[in-house]
Order: C-alpha cells, then structure tokens, then sequence
C-alpha cells in the first residue's frame, strides 16, 4: 500500500467453516424470497469488531501495532452462533444479522476500541451487539414474504466456533457491493502474526 493511499478498513473475528456454511444455507433461503435486500457475500460473513472508515497508510501500521500489543493478552476464544435479530426493529427494518455469545467477546472488543482511541478512532457509544450481517434492507418492497420466514429462524442455533485471531481488513465499494480483503491476521494470546498483505 502506498503511503498516500486511504483505505476503507475495519477490524473484525471470522467463524469456522461449519458455521458459515450453515449461515450460507440460511441467508440463500431467505434470498430466494425476493425482497429488497441487499445480501453479504459469503466471504464477508465476518462479525465487526471496530469500523475503522478511511485510513492512510501510515495510521494504519499504527492500527496494526496498537492491536497487536492490545489482542495478545487475550486468550483464544469459543463463541456460539445462535439467533436472529435486526436493526432497529422488525417494523422498520434496515440490518438483518446473526448473533454471536461467548465469554470473553465484549471484553476483546473493548480492548480493540480503548487501543485506538489514542489513535484518534472515536470510542464507541454504542452498546456492543456481537454480530454477523447476513444483509441490509434497501427499501420494504418483499418485506412481507420475508418476514415470516426470518421470525421462524428468531432462534436458530449454528453452531460453535473457536476464535483465535482478529483480521484488519480491507473494504473495497464496488457496483455489486463490497469486497473485503485481509490485510493482517493477529493471534489472540500470543506475540507473533501472519501478514497476508
């Protein structure tokens, strides 16, 4: 990356295979109705820890830095993938997600927001809802179809997941939605990290 370039980022947690496959298998049933959703890829099935925007080069080795010193006291950890929700209400509904539970997960991102926030990333205000997006509402046209078939998932469980790492990732717009690239994987509860970049 060059130093002038600002990069669309954020820092997130993935979940095991098994898991995404069920999540695949869920959100390709509630696309088959049609409504105006505009649907995550498989690859960004990912739960957000910190959404960083539009970052330069240089802050972003800081990003780097600061979270590497600030994950590795972290033990690894196990999270359950269970339930449905949406922002902000099924009346009017603009996010549709999964839910994520586990010991340990608030408090890891917590520990990513107090590590950037001398970095000049604002903290959050925001409660922590520990989440994956399967897809954001553009409009209420379908809503109807879907809405059955989403309240008969409410309580899904998919699965156990074990998280060993949180990934910087890039965002790239595109016409057909986001594309996501990581940039550095770093282990939770040790020094050293992959660099994918």
């Amino acid at each position: 990356m060059s130093e002038s370039e600002r990069i669309r980022s954020f820092v997130a947690i993935d979940v095991a295979p098994p898991v995404l496959k069920a999540l695949q298998e869920l959100r390709a049933e509630l696309a088959g109705h049609k409504a105006d959703v505009r649907w995550v890829r498989p690859e960004g099935l990912h739960a957000t820890l910190k959404f960083l925007g539009y970052v330069d080069a240089p802050r972003l080795e800081k990003v780097h830095a600061a979270l590497e010193a600030a994950v590795h006291t972290h033990a690894a950890l196990r999270v359950r993938v269970q339930g449905l929700g949406v922002f902000p209400t099924l009346r009017r509904p603009r996010v549709l997600w999964v839910g994520l539970e586990g010991d340990g997960l608030a408090e890891l991102a917590a520990s990513v927001d107090a590590a950037l926030a001398p970095l000049g990333f604002e903290r959050e205000r925001r409660g922590f809802t520990p989440h994956i997006t399967l897809g954001r509402v553009n409009s209420l046209r379908g809503w109807p179809r879907i809405e059955e078939d989403f309240k008969a998932h409410l309580a899904d469980d998919f699965g156990d997941s074990d998280v060993s790492a949180v990934t910087i990732y890039q965002s790239t717009l595109g016409r057909d939605g986001a594309v996501y690239s990581p940039l550095w994987t770093i282990p939770l509860g040790r020094h050293k990290e992959r660099s994918i970049a």
